[in-house]
């Protein structure tokens, strides 16, 4: 997981506590680790005053689980009558029909109803195969508007598929506050349900050919030749853009779109009219409404829906377009994957929907570890697990889904959130936090009927601390780990495993090899480990036969070549069904996209391909690495 820590406030000893009538044990029964081990294997007692936060937050009873149930397969809990997912009503002796997966309730005398989730046993698997993995947005052609779009992922995936790939991982394309100033981070969005507009291919839209769009095109291209991504201008021209085309064919939608819009019901409904509300506020927290339309079903937000009928439906427009493009992409010949954030902005549309379930007062984060001396706090709010539940696991089911429309597959980051998620007190430091359990088995099985039905496979990114049993339980209902050889020896990955050399948080091999990240990292003042960083630069050179003793700066472009070779070459060959080579590594860029734990010291998601994404992939070292990925039987 990648975002940002916050400024240390209020520290607080690390000591048990029973202070404040909190009873440790009753908080562990409801779904807390207390205590739980660090990534260091040290035993971390929370505060007291932590543990009186959750105590309050938490429900006292929490709700009976979902019941998960093999179809076909005996269940002792399952007897009596069945709603199913239609509408039929059964009644069942222990076991669903063979062919009832999904999402029924078991219906009790007392009118009660318990979600029962029948889901196969094991997800889809990928064949042995290789990929791209590209950070969208960095991913610009000459005919980009200054930001990597879908159509752009349409070339890459086409020619993914001409050099004998089978996927092309991709980072999240979550919707976005439609604000003037844009969000840089893909993991801290505004809706993981829709799709991020600046990735629209305005001059593709259907009916652009009605209005002139030569001005902005060659503004947007003008945006090509900066090397930082500059998201405000780019959402400034595409919405101009967009808003042409709108108005060209009258402020009334299409035939298709109307389909799309009717299948997308309330759900679109409330996102586009979260839309419309923030654009003329020109506020994008709903917490700063108005008290009227802080919720999406009063009275007052029925009447902002209905006046402005006309830019609900534009909203809801630019989301088929985006929705069109993105399918058209994903049709191009491989898997295209993709990945989705571990939560969403505490001031967006999803809060707005979801806010019930939301644990206001804490933050999503992560305790200290080898990487991140401090521990992060990523500025997400938790999912109460306990809302969740009574929810019918709603918020869950909906992002996976979306997730799945058109991908042939899902990488979840910080695949830890189906177990257990660290909470932080929105105003204390990240150290102080507590683990909070959640309806894994449940949340699983979510997983293993929507890949079901999309025919899609699942990666879990496992990096970092993650609990005792989780590879295991992963393992066993086919769900593929992450591994990146700048962390762990690819030649130990497990078979069932996505291979690359380094995430969007870590060191690309040109930024180790030359020991210029080294340099960044100094630059910025961000805390890391010298000797780790140096073992990794001296290793990273013997693979590849470099002299260990030479200056970075003398390191030449054929030698960091090498390296990226010898580095995948080691990835290709592992045990993994997956290996993905990031475009950074195969373009040589030192620079890494995402410096976890700062804001503005790093140009954190804004740094482009130099050259464009075309000239990486025309590149003589992406053929050279196609070639070894091909050769290593992938």
């Amino acid at each position: 997981m990648s975002q940002f820590t916050r400024p240390l406030l209020h520290p607080v000893d690390d000591a048990p506590s029973t202070e404040r009538g909190v009873d440790p044990a009753a908080l562990a029964a409801r779904g807390v680790a207390v205590p739980y081990y660090d990534a260091f294997g040290v035993l971390r007692h929370t505060p007291a005053e932590t543990l009186a936060r959750l105590a309050a937050r938490l429900s006292p009873a929490p709700p009976p689980a979902p019941l998960v149930a093999t179809p076909g397969r005996w269940h002792p809990e399952l007897h009596g009558r069945v709603e199913l997912e239609d509408g039929d009503v059964i009644d069942v002796a222990g076991a669903l029909p063979a062919d009832a997966v999904g999402y029924h309730h078991l219906l009790g005398p007392d009118g009660s109803r318990r979600l029962v989730l029948a889901a196969p046993e094991h997800l889809p698997q990928p064949g042995r195969t290789w990929g791209w993995a590209v950070q969208l947005y960095a991913a610009r052609t000459d005919a980009s508007w200054g930001i990597g779009d879908f159509a752009d992922l349409e070339t890459i995936a086409r020619r993914a598929r001409q050099s004998g790939a089978g996927m092309v991982l991709i980072s999240p394309v979550h919707a976005t506050a439609p604000t003037a100033h844009q969000t840089n981070s893909p993991y801290s969005p505004s809706s993981r349900e829709w799709l991020n507009l600046q990735h629209v291919a305005v001059g593709q839209a259907p009916d652009a050919e009605l209005v002139d769009l030569s001005d902005l095109a060659a503004k947007g291209r003008a945006l090509n030749s900066e090397r930082r991504i500059d998201r405000d201008r780019v959402w400034e021209l595409k919405l101009t853009g967009l808003r042409r085309i709108w108005e060209a064919i009258g402020r009334r939608l299409p035939r298709e779109a109307e389909r799309f819009v009717t299948e997308a019901g309330e759900d679109l409904a409330r996102f586009a009219t979260y839309c419309v509300i923030t654009e003329e506020l020109g506020q994008p927290s709903w917490r700063e409404w108005p008290e009227p339309l802080q919720r999406p079903d009063s009275p007052a937000v029925l009447a902002v829906r209905e006046r402005a009928a006309s830019e609900v439906a534009f909203w809801s427009w630019c989301q088929w377009i985006a929705d069109l493009q993105f399918a058209r992409a994903c049709s191009a010949g491989v898997d295209v994957v993709a990945d989705l954030a571990v939560g969403f902005d505490s001031c967006g549309a999803d809060a707005w929907v979801y806010q019930d379930a939301i644990a206001t007062g804490f933050e999503v984060g992560c305790p200290p570890d080898r990487h991140n001396r401090e521990g992060q706090r990523w500025g997400l709010p938790p999912l109460d697990p306990d809302a969740l539940v009574r929810m019918d696991l709603e918020p869950f089911v909906k992002m996976v889904r979306a997730g799945l429309r058109h991908a042939g597959a899902l990488r979840m980051d910080h695949v830890m959130q189906l177990w257990r998620l660290f909470w932080v007190p929105s105003d204390r430091t990240a150290h102080v936090g507590a683990y909070v359990h959640y309806p894994v088995d449940a949340l699983l099985a979510v997983l293993r009927i929507e890949a079901h039905r999309a025919g899609a496979w699942v990666c879990g990114e496992d990096m970092g601390t993650v609990a005792e049993g989780v590879r295991e339980t992963m393992a066993d209902i086919g769900m593929l780990g992450y591994r990146a050889a700048m962390r762990t020896r690819p030649g130990d990955n497990p078979v069932q495993s996505m291979a690359t050399s380094s995430t969007h948080d870590q060191v690309t091999v040109a930024g180790c090899v030359t020991g210029s990240d080294t340099l960044d990292l100094e630059a910025i003042g961000k805390a890391f480990d010298p000797e780790h960083a140096a073992r990794q630069t001296r290793d990273l050179r013997r693979q590849a036969g470099i002299d260990e003793h030479k200056a970075g700066a003398e390191v030449t472009e054929a030698e960091i070549a090498d390296a990226v070779l010898a580095q995948y070459s080691r990835v290709a060959h592992s045990p993994s069904l997956v290996a993905v080579v990031t475009l950074d590594d195969a373009g040589a860029v030192a620079e890494r996209p995402n410096m976890p734990g700062t804001v503005d010291a790093w140009p954190n998601w804004r740094l482009g391909l130099p050259g464009g994404v075309t000239g990486v992939l025309d590149g003589e070292l992406a053929g050279r690495i196609a070639t070894l990925m091909r050769g290593a039987g992938r």
